[in-house]
């Protein structure tokens, strides 16, 4: 899938208003979507990220496992809390694909030795 066609396909599947269940805990909700970036809330905190870093953690492990780890390791500023990124970034991802039908269910706990994680 080319990127034109992933922002399409972004936009149309979380749409304004959904609520998601965080695989830890808490909610995202979908704010808005603009010519650039995706805006949700993560329980009270308003959050941004743009479409080309989703995109690229998508291309990266299409076909494969993805883990937050291996996004915070691919894009530490954007996917690592520690990194001045949001760690959010990794689930909310992952929540997206499985919305848009191009990931599997979340699995995993979401800790040391057991992250969470998605097969594309």
């Amino acid at each position: 899938m080319d990127f034109d066609a992933f922002v399409q396909s972004l936009k149309n599947a979380p749409q304004t208003g959904l609520v998601m269940q965080n695989p830890g805990a808490g909610t995202s909700t979908i704010l808005y979507c603009n010519d650039q970036r995706i805006c949700y809330k993560r329980g009270k905190s308003p959050m941004a990220v743009k479409y080309s870093d989703l995109y690229e953690g998508y291309i990266q492990y299409a076909g494969k496992e993805m883990s937050t780890n291996d996004l915070k390791a691919m894009r530490p500023a954007v996917f690592d809390s520690k990194h001045n990124g949001h760690s959010c970034h990794c689930t909310f991802l992952m929540m997206v694909l499985h919305r848009m039908g191009l990931a599997s269910a979340i699995q995993g706990k979401g800790v040391k030795g057991n992250p969470f994680l998605v097969k594309l």
